[in-house]
């Protein structure tokens, strides 16, 4: 019992141990079956990590590639753009060196420029004094060289005066102010220009002489008077300026004296209220034509920096500020009453059209300026001017009241006060005609009116008058108008000290050539 028992047992216990292996072995089967499947597909992800990840780097090899030739391309066309904004910029540059700012942007625009004529032009010449003999004795890359020099500091000069560069030719050096942007202020800015330039041209003659050599002298010659402004040329485009007034100027630089500033008499009326001038006589143009020539000597002390007659100060840029803007006030007036006159005055008129009141205008403001009226009264006496003849829009005689009710009507609107108002309607009756001023304001509106009577231009006005009376039934005959010329120029008398320094004798000349007239009896053919 006890042996079999044992060997049941021991039976028991090897079948248990059986069984155990054959269950270790199965599991470390399938384990290791497990792991060899892990494993394979370990393997298989990690080649396809393996292949995925080369694809990807090729795409990116790709990409990083197409991204290169695109930065490329970017490259080249900003390189391209570059050049060709440095290419525009070349040529606008170019342009702007060549042809005034203004005219550029018309080019730019348009395509073409269209010549355009100009009432008010001021145009300087200079040349050096002796240049073809000064040339035989210098190297060409000297005279070059100080040309070079000489125009720079000229081009500085002209632009920092509000001037227009036109041309050079050889030693000669061109520019005009008032082109391509009209303004009032060109005469005046000309001859601060001309005075800096032989001021320069001074000093640089102190410097040679003090090392011994040789030095340069210029003429400089000012006209201001009408111009047709345009562009010559296809290919190479010029901005250039002709007409009489152009010779003119050019003719004072030949008749003027080295190292001096020569104007005609043109220029003169319109720079006098600022610069010191000597009178030089009448010169004959090549037309035969005998024209004032002045010289210019310095800005007035008074107006001038230091005194020394060169620099324009603040009082004499307070001065040309009123010069070329009055008051907004004033220049919003002008044009409104301007309007007025240009739409509704007769053209039988040839006498008292919008040019005469244009022209009694300038006259007031010189005549004003040189008798030290600089502020208010300026403007006033420039707006009465414009107000002075308007009542011939309705009727012909003693029309002051009715432009001193146009005045009432338009003035309050622009801003003027009611006593600017009552000093410009007494400005305007102080016109009529036996003159009778009572303060000075009312002298100078008086002698604005009758300006022409002391001028060159007295013949040519006058028989606009004699035209119009004409016209209105007023005379018949030349020979009667001449009378009546003889009768009024005696009574007629200058109110300003201006005005009879500048036009008495200028006046007592135009009367005498008038009894002449009378005397020679030409008027034997006249119907």
């Amino acid at each position: 019992m006890s042996a079999l028992l044992i060997l049941i047992i021991s039976k028991s216990w090897w079948l248990s141990i059986l069984a155990a292996s054959v269950f270790l072995l199965l599991l470390f089967v399938f384990i290791r079956r497990r792991i060899e499947t892990s494993r394979r597909n370990q393997v298989r992800l990690e080649v396809k990590i393996a292949e995925r990840t080369k694809e990807i780097r090729l795409q990116k090899t790709k990409i990083e590639e197409q991204k290169r030739l695109l930065e490329e391309e970017k490259h080249k066309v900003e390189e391209q753009q570059a050049l060709l904004q440095k290419e525009k910029d070349r040529t606008e540059q170019w342009l702007l060196n060549t042809l005034p700012s203004q005219v550029v942007i018309e080019l730019k625009r348009n395509g073409k420029v269209k010549a355009q004529a100009f009432k008010q032009v001021s145009i300087m010449f200079t040349d050096v004094v002796g240049f073809t003999r000064i040339s035989e004795s210098m190297a060409p890359s000297r005279i070059v060289s100080k040309l070079d020099m000489l125009f720079q500091k000229f081009d500085e000069i002209i632009q920092a005066n509000n001037l227009e560069k036109i041309k050079t030719i050889g030693d000669a050096y061109m520019c005009a102010g008032g082109v391509p942007v009209e303004n009032s202020t060109n005469p005046i800015d000309a001859c601060c220009a001309a005075l800096q330039i032989q001021a320069f041209m001074e000093k640089l003659k102190y410097e040679a002489i003090a090392d011994h050599e040789d030095y340069w002298e210029i003429r400089l010659g000012i006209n201001t008077g009408p111009v047709i402004a345009g562009i010559v040329g296809n290919i190479r485009l010029a901005y250039d300026v002709w007409g009489s007034s152009v010779n003119l100027a050019q003719r004072m630089e030949m008749l003027g004296e080295p190292g001096k500033v020569t104007i005609t008499g043109h220029t003169f009326q319109q720079i006098e209220p600022y610069f010191e001038c000597d009178y030089k006589g009448k010169v004959l143009t090549k037309s035969r034509t005998k024209v004032d020539m002045y010289v210019v000597l310095r800005i007035k002390p008074e107006l001038s920096v230091h005194g020394e007659g060169l620099i324009p100060n603040s009082r004499f840029e307070e001065i040309k500020k009123l010069h070329h803007y009055s008051s907004i006030k004033y220049y919003k007036t002008e044009h409104h009453v301007m309007g007025i006159l240009k739409k509704n005055l007769s053209p039988s008129l040839a006498y008292h059209s919008i040019n005469h009141t244009k022209d009694v205008v300038k006259a007031v403001e010189r005549i004003a300026l040189l008798e030290g009226v600089t502020d208010e009264g300026l403007f006033l006496l420039k707006t009465a001017a414009i107000f002075h003849d308007a009542g011939f829009i309705e009727q012909y005689d003693h029309n002051e009241s009715i432009g001193a009710r146009m005045a009432q009507e338009i003035l309050p609107k622009y801003g003027y006060t009611e006593q600017h108002v009552k000093t410009i309607v007494e400005l305007i009756h102080a016109t009529q005609i036996p003159h009778k001023p009572i303060n000075k304001l009312q002298e100078i509106i008086c002698d604005a009116d009758l300006d022409y009577l002391g001028r060159d231009d007295f013949e040519e006005i006058a028989d606009k008058l004699r035209q119009e009376l004409t016209e209105m039934g007023k005379i018949n005959a030349r020979k009667e108008w001449d009378e009546i010329q003889v009768k009024f120029l005696n009574q007629h008398q200058y109110f300003t000290a201006t005005s009879i320094s500048s036009r008495q004798m200028k006046k007592q000349e135009n009367l005498e050539r008038v009894i002449e007239r009378l005397a020679a009896n030409q008027y034997q053919n006249e119907l």
